[in-house]
């Protein structure tokens, strides 16, 4: 019984097989972003720049090792960069990753949008309201 209990299992996939053939799955970014202090982790980098791991997670009010797991999920996510210096470990924000899955994902919701203006005989239409109007 204790084998079975101790083999390892292949960690969990968005898309099965996607991530390791090399394409990264739109959901496992969004994932990484779906966590309050991962979002403040954001909004600090985007802030301050390049931030000490300690300094962040002082910042948050979170321990040192939730901040590094915290921080290892927006790397996976592609949201984060983190180099040493020393002892000290410094994160960024991983721009051009950031910016290739956006316009990624503006492609997908590119082409629904055409799909339906293509169906629809008005051109008029008004643009939809940002998603964060009305949010307090």
């Amino acid at each position: 019984m204790k084998e079975s209990v101790m083999r390892s299992r292949p960690p969990r996939r968005a898309v099965p097989g996607a991530i390791a053939a090399g394409v990264f799955d739109l959901s496992v970014h969004f994932e990484g972003l779906a966590n309050p202090t991962r979002l403040a982790i954001v909004e600090i980098l985007a802030r301050r720049g390049e931030v000490r791991v300690s300094e962040l997670a002082e910042l948050c009010k979170v321990s040192q090792p939730r901040m590094s797991w915290h921080l290892r999920t927006l790397r996976h996510a592609q949201v984060v960069a983190t180099r040493r210096e020393g002892r000290e470990v410094l994160c960024r924000l991983d721009r051009e990753a950031i910016d290739r899955n956006l316009r990624s994902f503006v492609q997908i919701l590119g082409t629904g949008a055409d799909a339906r203006r293509a169906g629809s005989s008005r051109t008029t239409e008004a643009p939809p309201a940002p998603v964060s109007e009305g949010v307090l």
